[in-house]
């Protein structure tokens, strides 16, 4: 079956990208994928914008055939997320609790109260965390620091102070 996109028919399902609710009514998108229990498939859901960022290619396959509204902004958002590969894996911006955690990409230390970028892989049908980046190595990690739409997607609890203090660590 393939993946489709449709209004939520009730407000229980969590999107699996940011974890937050989807809204009875709210437009969704639902990615079909293999159980890993038995026969048939099982859906995940996931609110379309988080479906671009995390989840590009399904996303655009379902897009190409169906009406959505702000489908522009989704399109351009899977397709940065296909041209740079690593750019899905991104989960938000956090400041280093500890100063314990080495970067994926420079392999160094991330100090505490840093700015870290916290990564993850899509497997078996989750996203499963696989460490961080400095915030400072995301242009050469993911290939664009054009990044603060999806941290603010990820991160909704950071304040335009903290947004505006992340984009200078960016660089």
């Amino acid at each position: 079956m393939p993946h489709v996109i449709e209004p939520a028919t009730s407000s229980r399902a969590k999107c699996r990208g940011c974890g937050r609710k989807i809204e009875k009514g709210e437009l969704r998108f639902g990615d079909r994928e293999p159980s890993m229990f038995g026969d048939g498939e099982m859906t995940l859901w996931f609110h379309p914008l988080c479906a671009a960022y995390k989840r590009p290619e399904p996303l655009l396959e379902t897009i190409e055939r169906e009406r959505v509204p702000d489908a522009d902004r989704l399109i351009a958002a899977a397709r940065l997320g296909l041209e740079h590969r690593r750019l899905p894996r991104l989960h938000g911006a956090e400041r280093a609790p500890t100063g314990r955690a080495r970067c994926r990409h420079c392999r160094n230390l991330i100090e505490k109260d840093t700015w870290r970028i916290p990564l993850v892989f899509f497997e078996e049908a989750r996203f499963e965390p696989s460490g961080f980046i400095h915030a400072g190595c995301a242009r050469g990690y993911f290939g664009t620091a054009d990044v603060l739409d999806r941290v603010r997607q990820f991160s909704p609890d950071l304040t335009d102070a903290d947004l505006a203090d992340l984009a200078r660590a960016l660089g």
